[in-house]
């Protein structure tokens, strides 16, 4: 598996590392919109949730999706919908907090190994280098080292910082992974399904 190239835009930090761990497979037509690990002033990036973002639909297979992946979800606890019609699905990851909290640090090497496997088969072949990369970064110091310098005679030095930093893949942007919308007055909960 190799990298080619460098992300240069911000990508969701927590859609490529948290999302997988719902255990929902690629290929659905139903996908989120975004994933946010923060609300404006419901949650907190502390409070371990993860909102998903999704298209609400009427037909059937978003219907079937929503009851056993979404609703139906071990980690799900609120449904809010926005006023737009958009609905944010809220899953608690308090039973993940080491990993939750080592994600907010940018510490993606130090993922427990049953979420590194959930990451890793969700996006199965493709992208599989990046993140590798990302989840094992000492496999990949030397070739970013190389990437990330003009002149070869800078890669010692370049491979030292990245070997220092130990990670390869930016800490997430609490301002791009928080969800900033206005809100109807319907709530669904855990509870109340």
């Amino acid at each position: 598996m190799s990298v080619r190239s460098l992300y240069k835009d911000y990508v969701q930090k927590s859609r490529i590392f948290l999302y997988p761990a719902l255990n929902i497979k690629r290929g659905h037509s139903v996908t989120p919109i975004q994933t946010y690990t923060s609300f404006q002033n419901t949650y907190k990036p502390e409070d371990c949730k993860l909102i998903c973002m999704y298209h609400m639909r009427t037909d059937d297979e978003f219907r079937s999706f929503e009851k056993v992946k979404l609703l139906g979800n071990e980690y799900f606890e609120n449904f809010i919908m926005t006023d737009d019609d958009k609905g944010l699905y809220v899953f608690d990851y308090t039973k993940l907090k080491k990993d939750w909290l080592y994600f907010l640090q940018g510490k993606y090497s130090k993922l427990s190994a049953d979420l590194k496997k959930k990451i890793r088969a969700f996006y199965g072949t493709n992208n599989l280098g990046y993140i590798d990369s990302f989840l094992y970064p000492e496999r990949y110091f030397n070739m970013y080292a190389e990437m990330l310098t003009c002149n070869r005679e800078d890669v010692p030095r370049m491979l030292e910082l990245l070997k220092e930093v130990g990670e390869l893949c930016s800490i997430p942007d609490a301002e791009q992974e928080n969800l900033i919308a206005n809100i109807k007055n319907l709530h669904i909960t855990r509870k109340s399904i």
